[in-house]
């Protein structure tokens, strides 16, 4: 469906005073951003170690001993768990009318996925445009179909956590259930080219700039409910993965039960939402680790709940590591 958007972009507001005074107060507020961002992971590190400090015992307590098969198993699901987010951009891509193979789209998204430790989410879009255009993708259909997969992924990421608020046993099955419908009736919407156009559209007024850097008038998106479904299920799927995994990786050092292991992912899939829209600090460094401790804490001690947080953070960069370098062995797109 061709985007029917004409507005003509007004011409910017004439400065007149000198650029080196707008560049020197860019790099003041460029530099406070960074501060700030610091300052919080920081302060989020510090409690987070303080409480581990005070609850020392408790670790102590614990015979500690590490399993190496199940913390291997649980790294090979995790690659799976990244791989398949690159298989659900390729079928998101189609709905374009782009087809990518699948080993490009995964080393596409390999390499720019460490951009989302800089500061600034910002990199990590524009490391995944700049691949794209070595694909011969355009800028326009790279932009909107990643936007379209973080929406569904996050999305698909709430589903989870609703799901898992079942074992909580503090709020109603109906209202788990309602809410459940309705985050799964939302998802299935974005995948409609007159909803999905119409937010383009939005977008478009939002932002002036945006259809004269990501011209999408003559951009076609071709879903529907069928696809729509197709890719909920896969991202299901992925994070039921993901969950296996989480609990291969904890076990091989504390050992939690398979309810457990449920309400975690669900708690991690709302954490990393946060994380991702504390948009000042990179890759959500220290917001995710504070409210999955938090939540974890409600479930079991929360020395092992700031443990298990930090484990798993390191686990997924290290699996975002592995995934970077086999990315580096695949030869298309090429890199420079």
């Amino acid at each position: 469906m061709k985007s029917d958007l004409t507005e003509s972009i007004s011409p910017p507001p004439v400065d007149n005073e000198p650029l080196y005074r707008s560049d020197e107060r860019t790099g003041k507020i460029s530099f406070l951003k960074k501060l700030v961002a610091l300052l919080v992971v920081l302060l989020i590190f510090f409690f987070l170690g303080k409480s581990l400090y005070h609850n020392i015992g408790e670790l102590s307590a614990q015979k500690w001993s590490i399993k190496p098969l199940p913390l291997i198993f649980s790294f090979f699901l995790l690659i799976i768990n990244l791989a398949i987010s690159a298989y659900v951009w390729e079928k998101i891509l189609r709905l374009f009318g782009t087809h990518l193979p699948f080993k490009q789209s995964f080393k596409i998204m390999s390499l720019s996925g460490l951009g989302k430790y800089l500061p600034g989410k910002i990199w990590l879009y524009l490391s995944q445009i700049y691949l794209s255009q070595k694909a011969k993708i355009s800028k326009s259909v790279c932009l909107f179909s990643l936007l379209l997969l973080f929406a569904a992924y996050n999305l698909a990421g709430l589903l989870v956590f609703i799901a898992s608020l079942f074992l909580w046993k503090r709020f109603s099955p109906a209202s788990i259930s309602l809410l459940f419908l309705a985050g799964g009736s939302i998802f299935l919407a974005i995948f409609s080219p007159r909803i999905f156009n119409g937010m383009l559209k939005i977008v478009s007024r939002i932002f002036k700039n945006l259809q004269e850097k990501f011209p999408h008038s003559g951009m076609t998106f071709q879903a529907g409910f069928k696809p729509a479904v197709e890719i909920i299920l896969i991202l299901l799927a992925d994070w039921l993965i993901f969950g296996v995994a989480v609990y291969f990786l904890v076990n091989s050092f504390y050992p939690i039960n398979l309810s457990q292991t449920v309400i975690l992912c669900g708690i991690f899939a709302i954490s990393s939402i946060l994380g991702i829209l504390s948009f000042f600090v990179p890759a959500g460094l220290g917001v995710r680790e504070g409210v999955q401790s938090y939540l974890l804490s409600l479930f079991i001690p929360v020395s092992a709940a700031i443990l298990i947080s930090l484990a798993m953070r390191i686990w997924m960069t290290l699996g975002e590591l592995m995934c970077f370098f086999v990315a580096l062995k695949i030869k298309k797109p090429e890199v420079w």
